[in-house]
């Protein structure tokens, strides 16, 4: 199963965006799945995936991941609406 990955570290915690062909997109914070989505096309970078660095606190950071998925799957990891790793346009 073809799968492409991204990671970075944000105030400590582990941030990883997995894509799969068979299981979507997955957002995990310190290994824990905090949001996922099955989608199959993303033509434009799309806010895709989000969840709150500290699960259950809403004024922590927030991470989201933008995709693009046309003949590749991108992805960006932001943190407070700011780029933080992944691919480049």
């Amino acid at each position: 199963m073809p799968q492409k990955e991204w990671r970075t570290r944000v105030n400590g915690h582990e941030v990883r965006v997995v894509n799969s062909w068979t299981g979507g997109t997955r957002l995990y914070i310190d290994g824990d799945c905090r949001d996922r989505n099955a989608g199959l096309f993303a033509p434009v970078w799309m806010p895709w995936l989000s969840a709150r660095l500290v699960h259950g606190d809403p004024s922590s950071d927030l991470i989201e991941v933008r995709i693009v998925a046309r003949l590749r799957v991108k992805a960006q990891i932001l943190v407070n609406g700011q780029y933080m790793a992944g691919d480049r346009e």
